[in-house]
């Protein structure tokens, strides 16, 4: 499957299908304003059949509800959605039709059943309408008449999924689609019938693809998050292996605890083997124990994963292959989700599954578990007593299975729809809190496993609303969607559960979610985590993680974990997973209790740390203490007091100055000064002058600018560019140097300098940053928490290897013409 042709096809399919449908609708008139009104017979010169007539009116009281735009958007989407699932069907030879209808019987474009449309089975065609089009040569009102036929022929069938569309939105159904460069035509030359029998996950990427250009809109707009816009800008397809992996820890984990034996392990390549020694499980007899609940499913990845491997399970009990589907819908899988559109391909998604194995569960009348969690408008009168909680279910569309009501509040609902008396307008309002009780039952089942890949919204994106309900209700996470989700899933598992995600890594470090590292560790047991390298998830520029937990805390449990951060790339993640998880000793796979991680300021989750490093930031001092990391000055104006060296003349310098004091007496305007600078160890990036006359006095005078403290103004130190991409570069600055927020500076005592800096620039400190500092900025507090020992015994030793290795690098700092200290070109 060429990928960038499918993604180019669907954003291109969904421009064609608005202009399509928008087209359809000036032809109807269903303008704005309509150019005749509701009941005419005639519209633009276009004489309506009553049938027509009717079709048209409902659009215009849709139109009138939603908005034109919206109304035109839901057409094209319909038909995106119909033709997708349809195509699908087609090269499973799965239509109750038993024809093709958007391809030959051989795969090639065209339509099976415009061909021999006298023997196409549909319950509701009009065979002498049929025969009267066939007879006629009117191949494109033949298929429109018979696609449309098939379409509600499926309503039946999976009325999730087809909607019934065969009455108002069939007028909207856009021309020339199954033209050569048509929808239809362009969907046949990307996809071929063995693309589709690859698996349902290309519905999956068509739908998140369809949506790319409303996803890349909203971002560049900086605009709030409004309810319409949460789920495609959050949509993101789960790779494969991510989705195996964290079904197989979870899921396939809980099968095996119960069932050491099972063939099922030669099925789950991504299953990392649980310490044996330590462990607690939900006892089940049989898979129809199992619950599997993805709150945020998507298009339903994950649900279709874990229904592949229950299936085995089944399979392994020994129940009939083709009861088996059933089985799974109606006991085992749960989804959620706030997006409609992307529920219905979640649940299209499942009933193929379904079908695969039993060619009559179209007729079953099963459908699977999953939930829309759609906005219930409820007002304060219709809720009296729960201001709370109406306004949360009047913004559910928007958080979601975030949402986590209480016995009481659904006793609540229920009593409140029990009480509404039998006219028309308590009518409508019991059906809503009967919805809203309905909802809210299923929000609060706990599930033996749950599985998500959750939303990521910073909160700088929340909408007012979404930004006081997270703080108010997830408070210790209230940053980021995706770290208010891993706290809400804790309660849809129950007690031992299995949790599987995949989440932004930046909760396993970072100072803000110390608390929800806490909570994972003290009160829930880290089984396997894989950390992939920076750039390793193309689905977006997410730093990710992907890692399982069982819901209750195990003493002294060993979990496994994968390093990733040395393989560049997303091609390599996922075979440099697979070599770690079968061959332990491979160098980046780690076993960790994860109550070790506590010996560490802030609780990183630093499992590739060794047990000298730990027992370090046990016991050892912290470099805080000894010289205290420190940001330096602010301009405000960097044009106005910033200059290179060589543009300034040198008579207007001082490099001698060695104190603020001895500034005041000095006629000097310009003064050294760091700003940080691109990876040098050792010695550099001394390349900048700043204006500093008479201690800063005109920096002092400037809007928004901060002087440095006249303690460590002009002082030699060690310093660091803040801003860094990669391992930390540690330097010497000479005395007579000021510096700004770009660097970073410490001023140990004299005697410890160069002993200090031979520790920082050492391996031992490479590691201990890389899980200190998670990011690209490496903040001073982060620094200040490095162990520190200094042996006495051992400074003269050191010092001398600093020495050299200052030589070294100042000698290749002055081979270069921008340097102060610049002699002649080495090669000359």
């Amino acid at each position: 499957m060429n990928v960038s042709a499918l993604k180019s096809f669907c954003t291109w399919a969904r421009t064609e299908l608005i202009k399509g449908v928008e087209a359809q609708m000036v032809r109807y008139g269903i303008t704005e304003p309509a150019p005749a009104p509701a009941g005419s017979e005639t519209v633009n010169s276009l004489p309506l059949s009553p049938a027509e007539v009717e079709q048209r009116d409902e659009l215009l009281r849709m139109q009138a509800e939603v908005g034109h735009e919206a109304l035109c958007d839901r057409a094209a989407y319909t038909w995106f959605n119909r033709i997708v699932a349809i195509r699908f069907m087609d090269a499973r030879g799965w239509l109750p039709s038993r024809m093709r209808m958007l391809s030959r019987a051989d795969g090639s474009h065209g339509s099976e059943a415009v061909e021999n449309a006298l023997d196409v089975e549909i319950t509701t065609v009009d065979t002498d309408r049929v025969a009267e089009l066939k007879m006629a040569g009117l191949d494109e009102p033949l298929w429109r008449y018979l696609f449309v036929a098939q379409c509600e022929e499926l309503a039946d069938c999976l009325p999730g999924v087809f909607e019934r569309v065969g009455g108002a939105m069939e007028l909207l159904l856009p021309q020339g689609l199954m033209m050569a460069d048509g929808v239809v035509g362009k969907l046949n030359a990307v996809l071929a019938d063995e693309d589709w029998r690859e698996g349902v996950t290309v519905l999956g990427w068509m739908y998140q693809y369809y949506n790319a250009d409303v996803k890349d809109e909203f971002f560049k707009s900086k605009r709030k998050a409004a309810a319409a816009d949460i789920a495609p800008a959050t949509q993101l397809f789960t790779p494969e292996w991510i989705v195996r992996y964290m079904v197989q820890n979870s899921l396939g984990r809980l099968w095996m605890l119960n069932n050491p034996g099972s063939s099922l392990r030669e099925r789950m390549e991504y299953y990392i083997e649980p310490d044996a020694e330590h462990e607690n499980f939900i006892r089940i007899l049989s898979p129809e124990e199992i619950t599997l609940c993805d709150p945020a499913c998507g298009s339903g990845h994950i649900l279709v994963y874990a229904f592949e491997l229950l299936f085995h399970m089944y399979e392994e009990r020994g129940y009939r292959e083709r009861e088996i589907p059933e089985l799974i819908l109606a006991k085992n899988l749960a989804g959620m989700e706030i997006d409609p559109r992307a529920a219905q391909i979640a649940e299209l998604a499942l009933a193929m599954c379904a079908r695969e194995h039993d060619r009559r569960f179209f007729k079953r009348a099963v459908r699977a578990d999953v939930s829309v969690l759609s906005s219930i408008p409820l007002g304060e009168d219709e809720l009296p007593g729960n201001k709370k909680l109406a306004e949360e279910l009047s913004h559910l569309g928007e958080i979601g299975s975030l949402l986590n009501p209480s016995e009481d509040e659904i006793d609540e609902l229920k009593a409140a729809a029990a009480s509404c008396s039998d006219d028309l307008f308590a009518a409508t309002t019991k059906t809503k809190l009967e919805s809203a009780a309905a909802i809210c039952e299923k929000l609060s089942r706990r599930f033996t496993c749950t599985v998500a890949n959750p939303p990521y919204m910073g909160g700088s994106s929340f909408n007012p609303f979404m930004s006081k309900w997270i703080k108010k209700n997830y408070p210790d996470v209230k940053s980021d969607l995706f770290s208010s989700f891993i706290v809400r899933i804790m309660d849809f598992a129950g007690e031992h559960g299995e949790i599987g995600m995949m989440t932004p890594f930046v909760w396993m470090f970072i100072g803000s979610y110390e608390k929800l590292r806490n909570r994972l560790i003290d009160d829930k047991t880290l089984t396997t985590l894989i950390q992939l390298e920076y750039s390793g998830f193309a689905g977006a520029t997410v730093p990710v993680c992907t890692f399982t937990y069982h819901n209750s805390h195990i003493d002294g449990y060993k979990g496994g974990y994968v390093r990733l951060a040395d393989f560049t790339g997303p091609a390599v993640q996922a075979p440099k997973a697979l070599e770690a998880i079968q061959n332990p000793v491979c160098g980046w796979f780690y076993r960790r209790d994860a109550d070790t991680f506590k010996k560490i300021p802030g609780t990183p989750i630093a499992y590739w740390a060794s047990d000298a490093l730990l027992d370090a930031f046990a016991n050892r001092e912290k470099l805080g203490l000894l010289a205290k990391p420190q940001v330096g000055l602010q301009t405000s104006d960097n044009d106005r007091f910033l200059r290179y060296w060589f543009e300034c003349s040198l008579g207007d310098m001082s490099v001698a100055c060695d104190s603020a004091e001895s500034s005041l007496s000095l006629d000097a305007k310009w003064y050294p000064h760091n700003k940080g600078g691109s990876f040098r160890k050792w010695y550099g990036n001394r390349d900048h002058v700043i204006e500093y006359a008479k201690n800063g006095r005109s920096l002092s005078a400037a809007p928004g600018a901060s002087r440095i403290k006249d303690s460590i103004a002009f002082l030699s130190c060690i310093t660091y560019s803040r801003i860094t991409s990669g391992q930390i570069a540690f330097r010497i600055q000479p005395s007579g140097s000021l510096f700004d927020s770009a660097a970073v500076a410490m001023f140990p005592p004299v005697r410890d300098m160069k002993y200090l800096l031979g520790l920082l620039n050492s391996s031992v400190v490479a590691t201990a940053t890389s899980f200190l500092v998670p990011t690209l900025n490496a903040q001073p507090g982060d620094i200040a928490k490095l162990p520190i020992a200094i042996e006495p015994a051992e400074h003269g030793a050191v010092d001398g290897l600093v020495d050299y290795c200052l030589s070294i690098s100042r000698l290749d700092c002055d081979s270069f013409e921008a340097s102060w200290d610049f002699k002649r070109n080495p090669l000359v």
